[in-house]
């Protein structure tokens, strides 16, 4: 029988590394030969840069260069004949289908020609990138140098990998009087490299094909602070010693394994990204070394905790593949990452607006009063997430006639009003007909689309009835009969065990939404290529009818416990492996494997195939489309954003959702984020759950929150919460008089938020540009003061832990959350930590033009800021409740704030740049429609790829109406530049320069013909004093300038859409 005693199941990371401890005669220890064959898969032979390496007990590696900077090194210790076996098709998670073709498209684009050179030196061998030559646009970059990159040295006994690059020191902070400048004092130095175990291994001797565990042993230096790890790096941005799991979980709550709940990185959670960086091993230098684990299966980490100087990473099917990158700082680190794993493409812009969501809007009247009281509260409001209950009888793709009747009018009456709608969409397909025919179930079945019932029985009783499956609840590993219908969800499947399993018939599981509500059914076969694409088309009816967007949940398939293995899949059943090994066959793939090897799989062709289908639908036509996800593996995000699953109205959670979404960030995910205010209740400490999210931790969220990507309020209504949206909380005072002392805080609830809902939607336009910039660079909307300050070596010492609670949006404003309620900081108050090597302002951006305030005093760099930020009902004092800071010569956009994003009733919307004072500085802003696919670059690897494969489609004459390129650079490019003569003071000759890039769209209908640069000044300015010069291409234009001496701003109105003129500057002169 299966079940607890099973191998093959998930089994906790201390355990597998307790196990692996006894495999001592099981490694390779001598390097036998090497050879550079190209196995005959290679799609393009030239670009196969790898060496094959044969080992003393008959196994073989694969070290390969992918990039100058970029390697990859394989082991599958059942790989013991041919080294062919390590062959060129790519996994899904990395772009496209071959390795060597993605190296051919990379050079191509980058413009970098490079190979590689191997040589025996002795007692080790040297495997070295070259780069021979660069063409223009490689040089443009300043990023690539002509002569040897990465040197990897292979010991042949004991047999180690080392890598070693010239790098750079960081520039000394005052010239040092005699010694050469830093570019003259490059160092090879060791950049990554593994112990004289480097690779361990066992091969199950039953499950040999299966089964095959492996441990790279990496050195960790005693220096090196690594992070990023995906979700799991909410819990510590800078990663202390633990272990860590990596295998897509429905984890509610964050605490079904181990029971000590968010603040534990040992949980699996529902998203896996094994990716992370070592950002200090060489101190004092520029260099930053990633390392990402491709392998869908369970990836277990041990991070320091059993010996301080190793990070053992285990993997336990399909051998390990690891990708190595090197480079001088975050910032290219993700953008060599994310050219082999994807980039997102161009989102609609209202997702960065204000959301709101609810598992319990049962009814159409439910959405309708939602909408109303939003905007009878005057809160800006952009989308409303529809859950299952809108489904007829949770049949997937439907809606319910009894409770939405009239589905379609109250979608377009949302839209009219400029609210957006999903609804979930979870990859069940319920076994219940309906008498008008539930369409998706009959297709499916009709054309076999379901996941067959096909078991992998080695090894184990071929009796359904001694079958059993396991998942870990509340710290207990429980074990499940699926024959007993004692175990199976609550709204009740009789359904007989024997008779489907291993039958070959759709695989029967099943999904519950709790309080009854769920349904027994099939799961489409989503790694077949034709599943996929009849799976986008079941999108058609609910984007007719006027959906927006998607909300894809449930996404592993979680599946409940009585229907498989840790709420998923059972581990043994056998599915399709989507592998690249039959592509003449319409992408149906000719290979299964178990779902326990291919674990992620999945979900990420989940959202692939939801994301390829509403591109194909005739409604979405040239509409950008988005999905949320709640979790699937690396590189998804070129399908979808990121929501970090059920969490909880507990400061725990509120604790980590900054620091998990600057982690994923540096994937190169453009939207992420929590569920603000909570989805579950609190438990008291009574016991009992709480009613609804304390007013206090609400307020906090959502001003903590006012600058990260993802702004959504999702909460559980039924019979669990009574409200969580911000205007119910004043609303409950009147019906309970008893909290009467506390009226002034439920009144702030609506106030305060409302006000930091206002403030972000008057800076979409940072927002937005951020995203935009994502495509082409891979940088996150929400990022580390590791990317935006890496002159700052403070954060590997005693600043390290403000990493973890503050973030900076885009470059220019910092953010700083309060995570702690009153009665833990009653002086509610925190810490603030402002980077070196700038000064800083406090924030005085307010979402309304006529609500001005001076720039207070500059802070230096490096100090830390006791900041007092309390909750009050005063407005005057709502800016005061989450700490900002400005960066000096910031360089910030805004926005008349509007009920919803793109809102023209009222006219076009009017830009402002607000300029501060101090060093040079360029600002981007990327000016369109909002809405269309069209507007995306034309200049990123994506569409540059997609451009190739068009033009050799229209050789073979395919019609130009079917082809559709997407990305046609529908969009104005403007550069605003500020400088400062210097010294820079009062006296200082300030020039603003606004220069179009790229002008293929004319924004005037949503900014209107003019916009307005607003230079602020520090304390002693007379801007009276002030002489304005302003030259402008179009002699015609004309121009207002305006003095404000009690702001202390110069404002110059310009009276053209701006980017209309090719370029204009202006200069505040003192005379």
């Amino acid at each position: 029988m299966a079940g607890l005693g099973d191998p093959l199941n998930f089994i906790k990371a201390e355990d597998f590394f307790d196990q692996a401890s006894k495999w001592n005669d099981r490694q390779p220890e001598e390097i036998i030969s090497v050879n550079q064959a190209v196995p005959p898969s290679a799609k393009v032979p030239d670009c196969w840069r790898a060496v094959n390496i044969e080992f003393n007990d008959g196994t073989w590696a694969v070290v390969q260069f992918i990039r100058p900077k970029l390697f990859r090194v394989r082991y599958d210790p059942t790989v013991d004949t041919n080294p062919d076996q390590y062959t060129d098709a790519s996994s899904r998670i990395v772009v496209g289908n071959y390795t060597t073709q993605l190296v051919s498209d990379l050079d191509d684009y980058t413009g970098v020609n490079w190979n590689v050179t191997l040589e025996d030196q002795g007692g080790y061998f040297t495997f070295t990138s070259v780069i021979k030559s660069l063409h223009n646009r490689a040089k443009k970059t300043g990023l690539y140098h002509e002569g040897p990159v990465v040197k990897i040295y292979l010991h042949k006994k004991p047999f180690r990998i080392q890598a070693v690059r010239s790098m750079t020191p960081l520039p000394d902070l005052y010239q040092i009087p005699g010694v050469v400048a830093v570019e003259q004092r490059k160092a090879d130095r060791v950049v990554w490299q593994t112990s004289p175990r480097t690779f361990r291994h066992y091969v199950h001797p039953q499950y040999k094909t299966v089964l095959k565990n492996v441990v790279l042993d990496v050195i960790k230096s005693g220096q090196g602070e690594f992070i990023g790890f995906g979700e799991q790096g909410g819990m510590d941005f800078m990663k202390k010693p633990t272990y860590m799991n990596y295998f897509n979980f429905d984890n509610m709550k964050y605490q079904q394994v181990y029971n000590h709940g968010p603040l534990d990185s040992r949980e699996p959670l529902y998203h896996s990204d094994p990716f992370w960086m070592d950002v200090n091993s060489n101190p004092e230098h520029f260099n930053v070394t990633a390392t990402f684990i491709d392998n869908l299966s369970q990836i277990a980490i041990d991070f320091g905790k059993t010996n301080s100087g190793y990070i053992k990473i285990g993997t336990r099917f399909g051998g390990l593949d690891a990708y190595i990158i090197t480079a001088d700082n975050v910032p290219d680190i993700v953008r060599l990452y994310t050219a082999i794993v994807g980039r997102p493409k161009l989102k609609p812009r209202f997702i960065l607006g204000n959301h709101q969501a609810c598992y319990g809007y049962e009814k159409q009247e439910d959405l309708y009063a939602v909408v109303q009281q939003y905007r009878d509260a005057g809160i800006p409001l952009d989308g409303l997430h529809i859950d299952v209950d809108f489904q007829d009888g949770f049949r997937t793709f439907t809606t319910n006639p009894r409770t939405f009747p009239d589905a379609a009018a109250m979608l377009t009456d949302f839209r009219n009003r400029g609210i957006k709608c999903s609804t979930n969409i979870t990859p069940v397909i319920s076994i219940n007909d309906r008498e008008q025919g539930y369409s998706t179930l009959r297709e499916g079945l009709e054309k076999g689309y379901f996941v067959p019932d096909k078991r992998y029985v080695e090894g184990i009783s071929q009796n359904p009835a001694d079958v059993r499956y396991v998942c870990w609840e509340g710290g207990h590993y429980a074990e499940i009969n699926p024959n007993s219908e004692d175990r199976r969800p609550d709204f009740g499947d009789h359904y007989i065990f024997p008779m489907n399993y291993n039958s070959g018939y759709p695989y029967h599981g099943g999904v519950s939404y709790g309080y009854g509500n769920g349904t027994a059914g099939y799961y489409p076969d989503l790694n077949r290529k034709p599943v996929r694409e009849w799976w986008g088309q079941q999108y058609k009816y609910l984007f007719d009818i006027g959906l927006e967007f998607v909300w894809q949940d449930m996404t592993t398939p979680a599946i409940g416990i009585a229907y498989g293995d840790m709420k998923g899949f059972p581990t043994r059943l056998l599915i399709k492996a989507d592998a690249v090994s039959n592509p003449e066959a319409g992408g149906e793939p000719d290979k299964e494997a178990l779902a326990a090897e291919i674990w992620a799989l999945y979900s990420y062709n989940l959202h692939k195939a939801t994301a390829h289908g509403l591109d194909a639908l005739e409604s979405r036509r040239n509409k950008r489309n988005f999905i949320l996800g709640r979790g699937s593996f690396a590189g998804a995000y070129r399908f979808a954003g990121l929501w970090t699953g059920d969490n909880a109205s507990t400061w725990d959670f509120w604790k980590i959702t900054v620091s998990q979404v600057l982690s994923v960030g540096l994937n190169g995910v453009s939207i992420a984020g929590s569920d603000m205010g909570g989805f579950e209740p609190n438990v008291g400490p009574n016991g009992v759950e709480e009613n609804y999210c304390s007013p206090e931790l609400l307020i906090r969220w959502y001003a903590g929150s006012v600058l990260l990507p993802w702004f959504r309020n999702h909460y559980v209504k039924k019979t669990r919460k009574w409200f969580q949206e911000p205007y119910a909380y004043p609303k409950h005072l009147e019906s309970h008089p008893e909290l009467a002392d506390q009226a002034w805080l439920y009144q702030a609830v609506e106030r305060i938020c409302k006000y930091y809902v206002e403030l972000r939607y008057s800076l979409i336009q940072l927002l937005y540009d951020a995203m935009f910039e994502n495509q082409i660079n891979g940088l996150p909307i929400a990022r580390s003061m590791l990317l935006t300050d890496t002159q700052d070596t403070s954060f590997f010492n005693e600043t390290q832990d403000f990493l973890d609670n503050q973030y900076v949006c885009r470059r220019d404003i910092l953010v700083a959350p309060i995570f702690q309620p009153k009665n833990v900081n009653p002086g509610e108050n925190r810490d603030v930590y402002l980077p070196l090597g700038y000064f800083w302002y406090p924030s005085n951006l307010r979402p309304w033009d006529d609500q001005g305030e001076a720039l207070g005093d500059a802070v230096e760099g490096g100090s830390v800021i006791d900041y007092y930020a309390p909750i009050t009902n005063d407005y005057k004092q709502f800016p005061y409740v989450c700490p900002m800071f400005i960066r000096e010569g910031g360089i910030i956009p805004q926005l008349q704030v509007r009920p919803y994003v793109g809102d023209i009733s009222q006219g076009p919307n009017r830009i402002k740049f607000n300029l501060y004072p101090g060093k040079e500085n360029e600002y981007v802003t990327y000016l369109d429609d909002g809405v269309s696919r069209s507007s995306a670059p034309t200049d990123v690897i994506r569409y540059k790829l997609k451009a190739k494969k068009l033009e050799k489609l229209k050789k073979k004459k395919v019609l130009a109406e079917e082809l559709d390129p997407e990305a046609k650079g529908e969009y104005r490019e403007v550069s605003i530049k500020q400088s400062s003569s210097l010294p820079i003071n009062l006296k200082s000759t300030r020039t603003a320069t606004i220069e179009t890039k790229h002008n293929n769209y004319d924004p005037a209908r949503e900014l209107g013909s003019d916009y307005l640069m607003i230079f602020w000044y520090p304390k002693g300015a007379v801007v009276s004093n002030y002489e304005v010069k302003v030259q402008l291409d179009n002699p015609a234009t004309q121009y207002e300038i305006h003095r404000d001496t009690a702001l202390r701003t110069v404002v110059v109105n310009v009276k053209e859409t701006i980017g209309h003129s090719k370029r204009a500057v202006v200069q505040v002169i003192p005379r």
